[in-house]
């Protein structure tokens, strides 16, 4: 409940076993609707805010022997949960950061500081064409047992999951989640 009646849901940042705190990402957005704009004007760190309990409507799935990972922008905050939880079950997954620029990066030094960062890939729109995320090459390689999870803005998700289709991803095995 950002105020004024307003409700917003935001994905939690921690793993779900640390207490007794959630932390969760709020980008701030020029054109908020009030959401983004009550956050960042009207709560301060110690603020309590009044919550629902947590939904999970984007996790990982039973099975599958390795992960593959894709976050767009702020769609890092679901996924960056993801890689922690994957770390800690010593579970083989592979990360896939896209970002506008390194200054842009939410998380950037919780990810490369993390005891999973060789397995991190950042991208960044204004850094050298050698290290842009090349969607058509890493998913023209589908494994047997290998899951997709993407989470980030629209134009990033439709082409992750158009390519992912294109080049024969069951169903089964691809995972989303958009922001509404």
């Amino acid at each position: 409940h950002v105020g004024d009646g307003l409700l917003r849901q935001s994905s939690l940042c921690t793993d779900p076993w640390e207490t007794p705190r959630y932390l969760i990402a709020v980008l701030k957005e020029p054109l908020s609707r009030g959401g983004s704009k009550g956050m960042h004007e009207a709560v301060d760190v110690g603020h309590e805010l009044r919550i629902s309990e947590p939904k999970n409507h984007f996790q990982l799935a039973p099975g599958g022997e390795r992960h593959l990972l894709l976050a767009g922008g702020i769609g890092v905050t679901p996924i960056l949960c993801m890689a922690e939880r994957l770390a800690t079950q010593g579970a083989d997954f592979e990360m896939h950061f896209c970002t506008r620029s390194a200054d842009r990066t939410a998380f950037r030094d919780r990810i490369q500081n993390s005891r999973f960062a060789g397995q991190v890939h950042l991208h960044h729109d204004d850094g050298p064409a050698d290290q842009k995320f090349d969607i058509q090459n890493r998913l023209s390689r589908v494994q047997k047992d290998e899951h997709l999870y993407v989470c980030g803005p629209k134009g990033f998700m439709d082409a992750v999951l158009s390519t992912a289709r294109a080049y024969g991803w069951p169903e089964a095995q691809i995972h989303y989640e958009f922001f509404a």
